[in-house]
């Protein structure tokens, strides 16, 4: 993971646009929260005092000295032996120090009987209570939640340092691959992989760039890469096997350092790492599901560091599995299924096969020395 460099170019975004981005900076309050004592209930400002020993029997009785709605200040204060009709959220009048909730008083005409004490303090929200001014709202590194961003909303803030999303180039290869909405010629297929990995870069914090096809041609992939690595990082689909036609390897060992090519895994064994003019490219089989499977297991961890998430943590179910799986022996194999009234039952189909993956709940991990796991063994299924 040494090559996931955390990016470190900042921008400032508008609080509206900020869930999930990851604050740059330390926010300061300016203000307290709230920025007055205020009363937590409706009801009556009182003195406290004027409250004690009343009782449902013995009410104490105060003068009514008018109404105080939220967004209004009182004119005076409260004196002794009065009270003041107050809504939620109203700020507390000066002289008074407690309110009565509504429902423990009567009022006849400028006449309110109080039938219950109440301490000073009691049903006021005081100043500063949730904010002081000069506390840290939102630090920096942590991922911006709707309850972060109110925060930062209710200390008056209206924009916020993030790091900038890395952008993620995307490059599809092969003379076969059309795009959808285009008309197939004879022997080509639709580009499945673009939308794949671009939708999963989307949801990892990244923001994708779809570049042109590139056609099976050394130089036209060499200049395809060279433009591409403009991006914080680059992701390409196909080519990136053994065959006289895959030439991804040919064109990053021509512009940069291969780091590894070929993993002990299933599917998805063609896959690279290399990094090309400082960037890092991750070349993907050109297989849907192959490559799929490889952008959750490779590209999201990767993706995350670079933008700064916190590891995507999917969510598991346990099942037992509805019938048994072979796997080959030496390589790692991400298998996907489908839930099926609590059943784990096997969706895979083929590499080639989008189907394997758009019809499955998740996935299981069958470990590299296991030939087959049988059925009805309970598996951690990892979901989608």
């Amino acid at each position: 993971m040494d090559a996931a460099v955390p990016i470190a170019r900042t921008e400032t975004v508008g609080l509206i646009d900020a869930d999930g981005r990851v604050a740059a900076a330390d926010v300061i309050a300016a203000v307290d929260v709230p920025p007055f004592d205020r009363a937590a209930m409706d009801g009556y400002a009182v003195i406290a005092d004027d409250t004690a020993g009343a009782t449902r029997q013995s009410p104490a009785s105060l003068s009514f000295a008018g109404r105080l709605y939220t967004g209004e200040v009182a004119s005076r204060p409260i004196g002794r032996g009065e009270c003041l009709e107050i809504a939620t959220g109203a700020p507390m009048p000066d002289g008074a120090n407690a309110v009565v909730m509504v429902e423990e008083t009567t009022r006849d005409g400028d006449v309110v009987r109080i039938r219950e004490a109440v301490r000073p303090g009691q049903n006021v929200g005081r100043r500063a209570a949730d904010i002081a001014a000069g506390a840290i709202v939102s630090r920096a590194g942590h991922v911006l939640t709707p309850s972060r961003i109110g925060a930062l909303a209710a200390a008056g803030v209206a924009g916020v340092e993030v790091f900038a999303r890395p952008s993620v180039a995307i490059l599809s290869t092969g003379d076969e691959i059309v795009e959808p909405g285009e008309p197939l010629g004879p022997g080509q297929i639709y580009d499945v992989n673009r939308y794949t990995i671009e939708t999963v870069v989307r949801r990892h914090g990244g923001v994708a760039a779809a570049r042109p096809i590139s056609a099976d041609s050394l130089d036209e992939l060499i200049a395809s890469l060279d433009e591409a690595t403009a991006h914080d990082l680059v992701v390409v689909s196909g080519g990136s096997s053994v065959g006289d036609r895959d030439l991804i390897r040919d064109a990053l060992a021509a512009r940069g350092e291969i780091h590894f090519h070929g993993i002990a895994v299933k599917p998805g064994k063609p896959t690279a790492l290399a990094t090309v003019g400082g960037t890092p490219v991750f070349a993907m089989p050109g297989y849907p599901t192959s490559c799929l499977s490889n952008a959750y297991m490779l590209l999201v961890p990767f993706l995350r560091a670079v933008a700064r998430l916190p590891p995507w943590q999917p969510r598991t179910v346990e099942a037992p599995l509805g019938r048994r799986i072979n796997s080959a022996p030496g390589r790692l194999q991400f298998y996907t299924v489908r839930i099926v009234n609590g059943i784990a039952e096997p969706a895979f189909k083929a590499s080639g096969d989008i189907t394997s993956m758009a019809d499955a709940d998740g996935y299981i991990e069958i470990p590299a020395e296991a030939d087959a796991v049988d059925a009805g063994t309970v598996v951690t299924v990892k979901l989608f």
